[in-house]
C-alpha cells in the first residue's frame, strides 16, 4: 500500500476506534457503581461530549478527502481497544481500561501525525495533533483517579 493510502486507511480505523471508545465512555457513564461514581459519572460526561465533537470532525475530515466512511455498524465497530471489564464493581478495572485505552488512541493519533507530515497533509497532521492531544489529556484524567 503506498503511504498515501496508508496514512488514510489509519484514518478511517481511527474514526472506527474513536468510536468504539465513545461507546466504551457511555458504558462506565452509565455503569460503574461503588464510592467512585459521582466523580467518574462527571468526568465521563465530559470526556463523551468533547468526544462526540471529535469524533464528527474526524469523519467530516475523511470525507472531506473523499473517502468514505464506514457504511454498517459491524464496520464502524471493528476497533482495536481493549474490552471492559464485565462487572460494574470493579471501578479501577473500569477506569483502567478506558485510560489505557485513551493513551492508545493518543499515540495512533500521533503515528498518523507522522505520516501525515511525511505526506505534507497539513489539514490531517493538524487534526492529528488535536486529536492526540484531547485523548492524551483524557488519559491523564481517568489516570488521575485510580487508587
Amino acid at each position: 500500500m503506498d503511504p498515501k493510502s496508508a496514512c488514510y486507511c489509519h484514518l478511517v480505523q481511527l474514526l472506527r476506534d474513536t468510536s468504539y471508545l465513545l461507546n466504551q465512555t457511555y458504558i462506565v457513564h452509565w455503569n460503574l457503581m461503588g464510592g467512585k461514581f459521582y466523580s467518574i459519572h462527571k468526568l465521563t460526561q465530559e470526556i463523551y461530549e468533547e468526544m462526540q465533537e471529535g469524533l464528527d470532525t474526524v469523519a467530516e475530515h475523511i470525507r472531506s478527502l473523499d473517502i468514505s466512511t464506514p457504511m454498517s455498524v459491524e464496520d464502524l465497530n471493528n476497533a482495536q481497544m481493549l474490552d471492559l471489564p464485565e462487572s460494574c464493581f470493579d471501578q479501577d478495572g473500569m477506569i483502567r481500561v478506558l485510560a489505557t485505552n485513551q493513551n492508545a488512541l493518543a499515540e495512533s493519533f500521533n503515528m498518523l501525525a507522522e505520516e501525515a507530515e511525511i505526506l505534507k497533509d497539513q489539514l490531517t497532521l493538524d487534526l492529528a495533533i488535536e486529536r492526540g492531544r484531547a485523548h492524551k489529556k483524557f488519559q491523564w484524567l481517568l489516570k488521575s483517579n485510580l487508587g
